[in-house]
């Protein structure tokens, strides 16, 4: 009787799961599905593939040069040093809550040079392991042109 009742408990948490993937059609798979999924996701994605980083967009839909996120990068830092010059300016004269204003720009004017070093950084580590490859001219053999030429013949 015990046995019974606890057959029908796993009967009513596993049945209806399985229903209703056979109604959908869909597979039992969880890999099949996962793999599914994830093409699709690749597809919608710009760029496509695993290894691709995503570049910055600029107004007009495309993809950011490395001269304009450049410029971007530079109107950014000149931008925060102006807000951290008024609100020193701001902090000198008023003092009390511009004082707040003047360190929260400090901080962000601050860790925006360190993302900005950071960058160089690896950029310049990029340059130095990666190169690019360079076509070679290969000059044949002289004997694999004789026998090609004595084997064609």
């Amino acid at each position: 009787m015990v046995l019974l009742i606890l057959a029908l408990i796993w009967a009513a948490v596993l049945l209806p799961p399985w229903l209703r993937r056979r109604r959908e059609g869909r597979p039992g798979d969880s890999v099949l599905s996962f793999r599914r999924q994830l093409s699709t996701l690749e597809r919608a994605t710009p760029g496509g593939g695993y290894g691709t980083v995503p570049r910055p967009i600029t107004r007009s839909g495309g993809p950011m040069s490395r001269s304009e996120a450049r410029k971007r990068r530079r109107d950014v830092f000149y931008a925060l040093l102006a807000a951290t010059g008024v609100s020193l300016l701001l902090a000198v004269v008023m003092k009390g809550p511009m004082m707040v204003l003047f360190v929260l720009c400090l901080g962000a004017l601050g860790g925006y040079t360190a993302l900005l070093v950071q960058i160089q950084r690896r950029t310049a580590e990029r340059f130095q392991k990666v190169r690019p490859l360079r076509p070679q001219t290969v000059t044949p053999d002289p004997a694999y042109l004789l026998r090609r030429s004595v084997s064609s013949g």
